[in-house]
């Protein structure tokens, strides 16, 4: 295949150096910036976006040759997928690149919001030591309840990690789960009432987005805690922020925000509750982590070659 004949892939995002290698080698990569996309997918066979890049219908239209998009990165809420795929466009992703990274996330902010401490960082006055040591209490995880929305890759393994600390586990997921460790499946009413802790871990879709908000965070047991390591728009901020206030919740960990970066009147600026810890979207950011997720690479190449891609968007993405 000549230079002229191979496929043009379009990136718009970073990706690691050994994945834009590979793409060099099977197309013409073209890099740009989002203000240059819609001018650069009309020739595109293949497009790679991360995060904030948007692909609709829209978008989608103006591109004539393009044969697949992949994302890299697990989340597909920034890809219609529908329409790609009602415009013959494949999507593929990377589910399986960052689970062990959300998990060790998840599980340290349990830990965090629970045994909240702040290390010594130079001689302190015997007096001030032993005042501190005197006023700083946690509380065991392992007498708690930890409900976790979303049971899939990452759910599952945050509730592994969870009974293993002691904790009791409760889920609900709209779809079947096997485990294969202690754990109980409730009605989302109920997981809000018994939990401790509550987690989420879904995909973004018209089913979560919005769901923690008011009417929601009224059913949690008093004085639960909250983490979202996600998507930020499962989230109600206003919400949450109020609930926090009122001592309705303890604490939340949050890493996934809405809009990101969140803006100077963020509703969860300003709390006056040191048990809020927020966190610049970071919980993926392991270098292993990434380069799996750059990995999506040879699912792209794979489907410009005519091949079946490992991993295709599901339909209901």
């Amino acid at each position: 295949m000549s230079a002229s004949t191979k496929p043009i892939i379009v990136v718009t995002e970073p990706l690691n150096e050994r994945s834009l290698e590979h793409l060099h080698s099977c197309g013409r990569v073209r890099e740009v910036c989002a203000e240059e996309l819609d001018d650069a997918i009309a020739d595109a066979d293949a497009l790679v976006v991360r995060t904030y890049t948007t692909v609709d219908g829209p978008l989608l239209d103006k591109a004539k040759r393009l044969k697949v998009v992949g994302r890299a990165g697990v989340a597909l809420d920034n890809i219609d997928v529908p329409a790609a795929r009602a415009r013959g466009v494949e999507v593929v992703h990377t589910p399986e690149a960052n689970t062990l990274a959300v998990v060790d996330y998840t599980v340290r902010m349990i830990i965090e919001l629970n045994r909240r401490f702040w290390p010594m960082s130079g001689p302190v006055p015997p007096e001030q030591f032993h005042k501190i040591r005197k006023q700083t209490f946690g509380r065991f995880v392992s007498s708690g309840t930890l409900g976790i929305i979303g049971c899939g890759r990452i759910g599952s393994r945050v509730g592994k990690a969870a009974g293993g600390l002691g904790m009791k586990v409760i889920y609900n997921d709209i779809r079947p789960i096997e485990l294969d460790y202690p754990a109980q499946e409730v009605d989302k009413p109920t997981l809000y009432a018994r939990s401790d802790i509550v987690t989420i871990h879904t995909p973004l879709t018209d089913l979560t987005r919005g769901l923690i908000c008011t009417e929601t965070l009224e059913r949690f047991k008093s004085g639960a805690q909250f983490i979202n390591a996600a998507r930020g728009q499962c989230v109600n901020y206003h919400d949450l922020a109020e609930a926090i206030r009122s001592g309705r919740i303890c604490g939340a960990a949050i890493d996934c925000h809405d809009p990101e970066p969140p803006p100077p009147d963020y509703p969860m600026f300003g709390l006056d509750n040191d048990n809020v810890i927020l966190t610049p979207h970071i919980a993926a950011r392991v270098p292993e982590a990434m380069d799996r997720m750059c990995d999506v690479v040879y699912d792209v190449t794979a489907v410009l070659a005519g091949e079946k891609p490992k991993f295709p968007a599901e339909i209901d993405a």
